[in-house]
């Protein structure tokens, strides 16, 4: 027993370390990174349950749906009762289905729906899955089981969890519609109850979708004058170059961001906007 365990030593200390850069890679976004170490891992242990899961992150991170999909279906069928399991595998189907051609979709949209709606009954107030299948029955044909009274249903579901999440919810609906004025309403409504990036991002969306330049570069301002968010700042100073206004104000902002000193991306992203606005 001591000889087999002097053996294996080498091969879980390996695994144990790739796992580690894994995780690392994952956290600096290196996401290519990332999954060449947490397929090492799996090479050595393929039922490794982190491993699978940061795998499976790291090519949903990367927008690559159909190794996601792959990857959360082995987590599924081994963790069939886990919420989070069967949100990530349908909605990464739901993904596939989005970008394929009308035939595979149709063959992949029970299995979303079943995943989705399986993760509510795990979680009762699992938000996620009730953002995708809200977004699922608004932009799929009727035909195909679309449908606005249900996306509005689950709207409701999500104001009774959370009434940003409501918010939210109804301002997507109404934007998606093109119905501006009520989008915008429900958008600031969001704001008040929230003041977080989400919620001023998706107002600047708002703004950008119905040409309203000006509105998007005030509500713009106003979220990097409040939050320390690079996303908001970036928008607002490209913005700010774009309509050459406010450029010293963009300087100042983003001069102000506290970035984690880790994410060298970040730092790069950051140092090429100030050279832009001097």
């Amino acid at each position: 027993m001591k000889t087999l365990i002097l053996f294996l030593w080498p091969m879980l200390f390996m695994a144990q370390t790739q796992f580690e850069k894994g995780t690392t890679a994952f956290n600096n976004q290196n996401y290519n990174r990332a999954i060449s170490y947490f397929s090492d891992v799996l090479e050595e242990e393929p039922s490794d349950k982190m491993a699978r899961d940061y795998l499976g992150q790291s090519y949903a991170k990367l927008d690559n749906w159909e190794k996601s999909a792959e990857v959360s279906k082995t987590l599924v069928e081994d963790y069939p009762e886990d919420a989070e399991y069967n949100f990530r595998y349908g909605g990464a189907l739901g993904l596939v289905a989005k970008n394929a051609n009308p035939f595979k979709a149709m063959s992949l949209l029970d299995d979303v729906k079943f995943h989705l709606k399986k993760a509510i009954q795990l979680d009762p107030k699992h938000i996620e899955s009730r953002w995708a299948l809200l977004q699922i029955y608004l932009e799929i044909p009727g035909i195909l089981g679309g449908s606005e009274d249900t996306s509005r249903e689950y709207a409701s579901q999500l104001k009774s969890i959370s009434p940003v999440d409501g918010a939210l919810a109804n301002g997507f609906i109404e934007r998606d519609l093109e119905n501006f004025d009520k989008a915008e309403s429900f958008y600031k409504e969001a704001i008040e109850l929230g003041q977080s990036e989400t919620t001023y991002r998706e107002l600047a969306e708002l703004y950008k979708r119905s040409n309203q330049t000006i509105k998007r570069f005030e509500a713009l301002e106003k979220a990097a004058t409040k939050l320390n968010s690079l996303p908001l700042a970036s928008d607002y100073a490209e913005l700010a170059i774009t309509l050459n206004k406010n450029k010293g104000k963009a300087l100042v902002i983003l001069e102000a961001l506290n970035l984690d000193e880790s994410n060298s991306k970040d730092k790069r992203k950051l140092n090429q906007l100030k050279s832009k606005l001097k």
